[in-house]
């Protein structure tokens, strides 16, 4: 996948969240984005087919079989956050391009998000 970006999406009002996800680690693949829904939630959140997964609410990934990705997100309720590692050929994102206004909140949780990812990953 090269060296993308990481970006921090988050979404609430909970499922269907509107994507679907393909890999893991039985796969030996990386967790990445197959589908997105147009009109979802998904959709309007700056997430893009072919992203890989990075964590989703401050869980770690690379260590996750599908069914246990699966198991994850059907337990989120209301809020899905995701770390985001977006492929190179992803145009820019602009954020006066976004159908919704980003809120302080979601530019601000990248960083809270990555840091929590990281103790994850220390602590497992």
């Amino acid at each position: 996948m090269g060296t993308g970006d990481f970006i921090c999406i988050s979404m609430t009002g909970g499922a269907p969240w509107g994507f679907r996800l393909q890999g893991g680690k039985e796969q030996k693949q990386p967790l990445q984005v197959a589908k997105i829904r147009s009109q979802s939630k998904a959709s309007g959140s700056g997430l893009c087919e072919g992203d890989e997964v990075v964590s989703i609410n401050g869980n770690p990934c690379a260590d996750l079989t599908y069914p246990q990705v699966i198991k994850l997100m059907e337990s989120i309720r209301d809020s899905l956050q995701m770390l985001i590692k977006s492929r190179l050929d992803t145009p820019f994102l602009f954020l006066e391009d976004q159908p919704h206004p980003l809120s302080p909140q979601h530019l601000l949780g990248y960083s809270s998000l990555l840091i929590t990812t990281l103790a994850n990953q220390v602590m497992s």
